[in-house]
C-alpha cells in the first residue's frame, strides 16, 4: 500500500493543509454569521509571518502626575510630557510665580537634551519661557549660548533648525554686542581647539556664523554694526574648504548689504573669486534693501510703549556708531616713517614710499573714520617740505 504524501512547508504558503484550514474559516463563518475581522497577530505574507502592527498607538497621559517628577524623570516620554505641558500654560498666559521658577530651575537640563524628540519639546519650552517670563535678565540668559553652540548635537538638524529662535529671543533680552561677543569667545577657542573631530568642529563654526547673520537680518545694521568685528570671521572663513562655513560667510555678506548698499570696500580684503561669489548672490538677490528690522530689544520695546514721542524723536545714527574707527598708525608697515621720503634719490621710490601711507588713509568717507592719534602731527612738516 502507497502512503499519502506528506504535506510540504513552501515560504508563504501550507500546500495540503490549506484546503482543511480554509474549510474550518468558512464552515464557522457560516455558523456564526459573523463579518471579517482584523485578527491580532502576525499575519502571513509571501515572505513570511509579519511582525503585528496595532492600528492605533495609544499616546500615555502623565498629566496626572507631579510636573516637577516629570522634568526630571528619567522616562524621555514623561519629560516631553512636562515641557509641553509648561510652554502650554506659558503661552496661554497661566504661568505663576511657582511655575516661572519651576521652568528657570530647568532650563540648563533642558538644554543638555540629546535625543530629537526631547530637543524638540524642550527648546520650544525655552522659548517660551523667554518670551512670556516677566524680568529676566541678561546674566541670566547669556550662559545659554554657548550651551546650544557647545551642544553635543549642534551639528545634527534638529538642533540646527531649533537653536537660532532661542539664542534671537536672547538677543532680544541681553542685546546683540553681548550675544555676538559669547559667539566670538566661542569662536576663538575653536580654532585652538584640537580635541574635537574635524566634520563637528567644521558644522559648529558654520552654525556661529549662520547665527551671526540671523541676527544682523533679524535686528538690523544699528544693532548689529560692522564695528562690532565680526566681519573679520567672514573674511577668515568665506575661502574655507567646507561649503557650509562659506555659505554662512556668504549669507553674513548679502545681509549686510541689504542694509548698507554697496559693501565693496568692506569685502575688498576678500580674494576675488569670493567677491564674485558675492557679486553673484547679489544680483540674484535683485538688489532688496531692508530698512527696518523685525525684532527690538525688549528694553527699547518697552521704552516705546512708553513714550512713542519721545523715541521717535530719536537722533539718527553716526557713521562712528556702526563703522570701526581705524588706526592708520597700526596698519603702517613696521620701520615706516615719512621723514625717510627726502632722503630718497629717485622719485618713483618716494612715490612707492608714501603710498604705502595713502593706501591706509584711504577709504569711504561716511565708513573709514580715522582714530585720534598724535602721529598726524609728525606728518605735516614733511609733507609741507615736499610741497615746496
Amino acid at each position: 500500500m502507497e502512503l499519502a504524501p506528506e504535506p510540504l512547508w513552501e515560504q508563504g504558503s501550507l500546500t495540503g493543509m490549506a484546503d482543511v484550514t480554509v474549510e474550518r474559516v468558512v464552515s464557522e463563518k457560516v455558523e456564526t454569521n459573523m463579518p471579517d475581522a482584523p485578527v491580532a497577530g502576525p499575519a502571513l505574507t509571501s515572505s513570511g509571518f509579519s511582525a503585528p502592527v496595532p492600528e492605533h498607538a495609544e499616546v500615555e497621559d502623565f498629566s496626572s502626575e507631579p510636573l516637577a517628577e516629570r522634568l526630571h524623570a528619567r522616562d524621555l516620554a514623561r519629560r516631553c510630557s512636562a515641557y509641553a505641558e509648561l510652554q502650554a500654560k506659558m503661552d496661554a498666559g497661566n504661568a505663576d510665580t511657582e511655575l516661572w521658577a519651576l521652568c528657570g530651575a530647568s532650563v540648563d537640563m533642558a538644554l543638555a537634551e540629546s535625543l530629537p524628540k526631547g530637543q524638540d519639546a524642550a527648546l520650544n519650552a525655552v522659548a517660551a519661557y523667554l518670551k512670556h517670563c516677566p524680568g529676566l535678565e541678561a546674566k541670566t540668559v547669556l550662559p545659554w549660548v554657548r550651551k546650544l553652540t557647545e551642544h553635543k548635537a549642534i551639528d545634527k538638524p534638529k538642533m540646527q533648525q531649533l537653536a537660532p529662535s532661542v539664542v534671537l529671543l536672547i538677543a532680544e533680552i541681553a542685546e546683540c554686542p553681548a550675544v555676538l561677543q559669547e559667539l566670538t569667545n566661542c569662536l576663538n577657542e575653536l580654532d585652538d581647539s584640537k580635541k574635537k573631530s574635524t566634520g563637528f568642529l567644521k558644522k559648529q563654526i558654520a552654525f556661529i556664523i549662520k547665527l551671526i547673520s540671523q541676527l544682523l537680518g533679524d535686528f538690523g545694521i544699528k544693532k548689529m554694526p560692522p564695528k562690532l568685528g565680526y566681519l573679520s570671521f567672514v573674511l577668515k572663513y568665506v575661502s574655507d574648504s567646507d561649503r557650509g562655513i562659506r555659505e554662512a560667510c556668504y549669507s553674513v555678506a548679502i545681509e549686510m548689504a541689504a542694509w548698507l548698499g554697496d559693501i565693496g570696500d568692506l569685502i575688498s580684503p576678500m580674494d576675488e573669486p569670493q567677491k564674485k561669489e558675492v557679486a553673484k548672490r547679489l544680483e540674484a538677490a535683485g538688489g532688496e534693501q531692508k530698512s527696518k528690522p523685525i525684532r527690538c530689544y525688549r528694553g527699547d520695546a518697552a521704552a516705546q510703549h512708553g513714550d512713542g514721542a519721545r523715541s521717535s524723536s530719536k537722533p539718527a545714527e553716526k557713521a562712528d556708531d556702526l563703522f570701526e574707527k581705524v588706526d592708520p598708525f597700526k596698519k603702517l608697515p613696521k620701520g615706516w616713517c615719512i621723514s625717510a621720503v627726502p632722503s630718497m634719490e629717485k622719485w618713483k621710490e618716494k612715490l612707492q614710499h608714501l603710498q604705502v601711507l595713502s593706501g591706509v588713509l584711504e577709504g569711504p568717507a561716511e565708513r573709514h573714520l580715522l582714530a585720534p592719534h598724535e602721529g598726524y602731527g609728525a606728518l605735516v612738516p614733511t609733507i609741507q617740505r615736499m610741497l615746496k
